[in-house]
């Protein structure tokens, strides 16, 4: 028996960015993504849109460039086709973002855009028609643009009031539809999608990284408020941590390496310690002290940390790391696993991982999880008959929800599996098409053309029979 339980929910994992496009529809706002450039010329391995200076801040937003995001694959319009092809694959739960700037177009209005909730209210009533359950993100990379401009992002403090305020809205209106939301995705990642994630530009004067330990000091704070709003409003509802996976293993057994790991590692855990365990741990403030970063933890901060934990972690697992420890200037280095394969992105191939990951996390944490993404980008070939024969994404995702099982056999509660995505969506670190997920081929390109059909590849009835079997089709 693979011991996964009666309810648990398979689905997938979409962002209002990378999906819904209509950047300007219903007065919308513009956000940090609908900056972001297609630039074709672009190493497959680079991130392009993660810190950014106030010259390229500059030259993305007044540039004359294909901005992706800002179509997406048109989901704001057709969700309708996009819903009935995932309740055709039997899809049990989808989780999504709700785009902030539909809500409040600059982030920092006194009234929300009623347009904006309504198109939600609509996507959510069919998603249950159609028997899917949403799970949603109140903060996907989506930060007004304004707020950016204005107030540098996260990194003042009134943007804690500005989001609490965005927050409740959202969970009041839609308390009877979602029960599941992820208060921010991936807060981890500031360090790697920098701006996506906190909104700040790096004016190059030496202060960038303190800011970026303030702004997510107010996220950490922000998602506190937010758990105790929800609590006010309806105390059935949960309210998730979300992680990307970056815990590593010794590039080998140098007692560097090791050790390299161990600190890397404990500095991915200080997150979810925070807002799990409700309280900054010995080890980060001895971080930050080592590393001249001063942050102002007021009480008012550390008793609504304490009173206002979060119901589950939700994680997002792609890839594995290794760690070597002698990097010249002290730090540790992230390096290849020359053991794993690569896409053509560079991200290794590591079932295990996956396993060894949310192991760890359950140990420690002893809270609901779920898996809030999984899952690798191919190049797909689209046949001439239509068809997308995709045999390396089905044995990238058999192997991933083996491993899942593992875990769950091993005690973790694990309540739901969500591959990335489960349809064709713009890159979110690329913004480009040809990077795909999908289960679904959403037939257009990098520049956005094509007649955008909804073609089921062969992972469509795999991941279908996954679903029907509860998981018991691949032991």
């Amino acid at each position: 028996m693979n011991k996964i339980k009666n309810n648990f929910l398979w689905g997938g994992a979409i962002a209002a960015n990378q999906a819904e496009g209509s950047f300007n529809s219903d007065n919308k706002g513009l956000s940090t993504a609908d900056i972001q450039p297609y630039l074709p010329n672009a190493r497959p391995t680079e991130l392009h849109f993660n810190d950014l200076d106030r010259e390229h801040f500059n030259e993305y937003k007044n540039g004359n460039y294909h901005y992706p995001k800002r179509s997406g694959v048109h989901f704001f319009e057709r969700y309708k086709e996009y819903i009935d092809k995932l309740a055709e694959m039997h899809i049990e739960t989808l989780r999504l973002s709700i785009a902030w700037t539909r809500i409040f177009p600059n982030g920092d209005e006194e009234e929300p855009n009623e347009k904006g909730l309504i198109y939600y209210d609509h996507l959510f009533e069919y998603m249950k028609e159609k028997g899917i359950e949403p799970i949603v993100t109140i903060s996907h990379y989506e930060m007004p643009l304004h707020l950016v401009e204005k107030y540098n992002g996260w990194s003042e403090r009134k943007t804690i009031t500005f989001f609490a305020k965005y927050s409740e809205i959202v969970l009041r209106r839609y308390q009877k539809l979602v029960k599941y939301w992820i208060v921010m995705n991936q807060i981890n990642l500031f360090d790697r999608e920098g701006f996506a994630s906190l909104g700040i530009i790096d004016e190059k004067d030496g202060k960038y990284q303190r800011q970026q330990y303030i702004a997510l000091h107010n996220q950490f704070v922000a998602s506190a408020k937010v758990k105790k709003i929800a609590k006010g409003i309806n105390p059935k509802l949960k309210i998730g941590v979300m992680l990307a996976d970056n815990l590593t293993v010794p590039y080998s057994c140098d007692p560097k390496d090791v050790n390299a790991s161990f600190e890397y590692n404990r500095m991915q855990y200080f997150f979810s310690d925070v807002l799990l365990r409700g309280y900054y741990p010995q080890y980060a403030l001895n971080y930050f002290k080592d590393n001249g970063i001063s942050i102002d933890i007021t009480d008012g901060d550390k008793e609504i940390l304490k009173e206002n934990t979060a119901d589950f972690l939700a994680v997002s697992y792609y890839w594995s790391h290794t760690v070597k420890g002698d990097s010249g200037d002290g730090k540790p280095v992230i390096v290849d696993n020359p053991s794993l394969k690569k896409n053509d992105w560079g991200w290794s191939i590591n079932a295990n991982g996956l396993y060894i990951c949310m192991s760890n996390y359950w140990d420690r944490y002893r809270v609901p999880m779920m898996i809030a993404e999984n899952g690798l980008g191919f190049n797909d070939e689209l046949t001439v008959d239509q068809k997308v024969h995709d045999d390396y994404r089905i044995d990238y995702h058999k192997q991933h929800i083996e491993a899942m099982i593992r875990a769950i056999k091993d005690g973790a509660d694990i309540f739901a599996y969500c591959s990335w995505a489960p349809f064709d969506i713009v890159s979110a670190g690329t913004a480009e098409m040809k990077k795909r997920y999908g289960f679904i081929y959403v037939n257009y390109d990098d520049e956005g053309n094509g007649n955008g059909a909804l073609i089921p590849k062969d992972s469509f009835y795999w991941y279908r029979d996954v679903i029907d079997s509860n998981g018991s089709m691949i032991n």
